[in-house]
């Protein structure tokens, strides 16, 4: 619980230092070309590499520390850590093995059906309830 509040609170500090930065933000002379020589565009671009930049660093460090181990991965997607990678790997053979005896079971099923439907051919083959019947007459 104390972590996540930790985390929440880090979330509004890099809001905070988002528009602090689009306020204070220097603009230069010469804009460079992604802001299209818009001073509001440039600043939102700081503002926008300041929260992104604390959200996918500063957080996920800070959170690692407090738990005593750095992330391994820190993408887009967020940051990865040893032991969720371990358990993840540990849930997808748990999953492939659950897979593995569910298709086990439907090919026990469909040769079972298999022979059912043989079976029933059969029996509907020698079928002698109706008589034939004489068009001849």
């Amino acid at each position: 619980m104390a972590e996540r509040l930790l985390i929440r609170t880090l979330v509004a500090a890099a809001l905070c230092l988002a528009l602090l930065a689009f306020a204070l933000a220097p603009t230069p002379v010469n804009l460079p070309a992604p802001a299209f020589e818009q001073t509001g565009l440039y600043r939102l671009e700081v503002s926008l590499l300041v929260f992104y930049g604390a959200l996918l660093l500063v957080t996920p460090a800070l959170a690692g520390l407090i738990r005593g181990r750095l992330p391994t991965e820190i993408s887009t997607r967020g940051a990865k850590f040893a032991d969720e990678t371990d358990r993840s790997a540990e849930r997808n053979d748990a999953e492939i093995k659950r897979l593995q005896g569910t298709t086990n079971d439907l090919a026990a099923d469909l040769a079972a059906t298999r022979l059912e439907l043989a079976h029933l051919k059969k029996s509907t083959s020698s079928d002698s309830a109706q008589p034939p019947v004489d068009s001849k007459r």
